[in-house]
């Protein structure tokens, strides 16, 4: 017996059978599953040097790891979207952006991948993740942010389309769509988080630190389910009260920052603990001014991993 409806799974029930079956009616419950269509399956970019648009050595193992997806999951579209910084013209990025999507697409043709599969754009410049715009003065690591290819990998895109259960599912209800890059890469590195640090007496960000703050502000846009926890926290000069609310100051000023990011509030959590939970403990010996530094400090860490 199969039961169809428009926006769900098959479900086949092979073991249906009214063979010794004395009643007069036969009551069968199934419960079908919905088809999560345009679910995003894998998330992450990859960078480009200078002015150039081949493939990174260093980033071939994330395509080689969308390529093994794809080919384990034929329901699944790969959309590549492509950036430049904002230096050279208009006219020049655009083209030099279309060049870095058609060479993922090449790569992963040249793996095995239908062409059909791998929907490509590009944007030139237009769409910046920092304020690297025209004449604004940017250190290189801040216009590398910005040589990109955003890689999404989607599962059931087509809404018209009725899906058949992938292979190897057992239970429809179970069909979770894997972890994004972005999840493997928070999870597998949470340790690497940024430190922030600060002058004596001060809550302002530093500019080096802002461009750690973008990163894991772009890693939370590729991932809406990460949510992430600041802790402010001071050196042990000064009295108890002042440095609790320093540490909140500090502590609110990444929450602030990452806002004006795009992050909504509601994923971010913070915390403050003023001179209680220091690297060094300064009130029972000598410290240096690196060591002070090293207590005067805001920490970051993942709240969750994700669904």
């Amino acid at each position: 017996m199969k039961i169809s409806k428009n926006g769900f799974f098959d479900l086949e029930d092979k073991s249906f059978s009214t063979v010794g079956f004395e009643g007069d009616t036969l009551m069968m419950t199934y419960k079908l599953a919905p088809i999560p269509y345009n679910s995003k399956m894998y998330v992450d970019n990859i960078y480009y040097d200078f002015d150039k648009s081949d493939i990174r050595e260093s980033e071939r193992q994330t395509l080689n790891k969308i390529a093994a997806l794809m080919v384990d999951n034929p329901h699944t579209v790969l959309y590549v979207n492509s950036h430049t910084d904002s230096r050279g013209a208009n006219e020049y990025n655009e083209k030099l952006s279309e060049k870095r999507a058609e060479s993922v697409k090449e790569y992963l043709t040249g793996l095995g991948l239908a062409a059909d599969r791998i929907s490509t754009e590009w944007f030139g410049e237009e769409r910046l993740v920092n304020n690297c715009g025209d004449g604004v003065p940017c250190a290189e690591v801040n216009h590398q942010m910005n040589r990109r290819s955003e890689l999404i990998l989607a599962a059931f895109t087509d809404q018209q389309k009725q899906y058949k259960l992938p292979a190897g599912t057992t239970d429809p209800c179970d069909l979770v769509l894997a972890p994004t890059v972005s999840e493997e890469i928070n999870v597998d590195k949470s340790q690497d988080l940024p430190t922030l640090y600060f002058d004596f007496d001060k809550s302002n960000i530093r500019e080096q630190h802002r461009v750690e703050l973008d990163n894991v502000a772009n890693q939370m846009k590729n991932n809406p389910d990460l949510k992430i926890t600041i802790e402010g926290h001071t050196d042990q000069r000064g009295n108890e009260v002042y440095n609790e609310y320093l540490s909140e100051k500090r502590a609110k000023a990444v929450v602030d920052y990452l806002i004006s990011k795009g992050i909504e509030s509601d994923r971010i959590e913070y915390a403050y603990f003023g001179k209680t939970r220091p690297i060094h403990d300064c009130n029972s010996r000598s410290c240096s001014n690196a060591q002070h530094q090293e207590n005067r400090r805001t920490t970051l860490r993942w709240s969750n991993k994700g669904p």
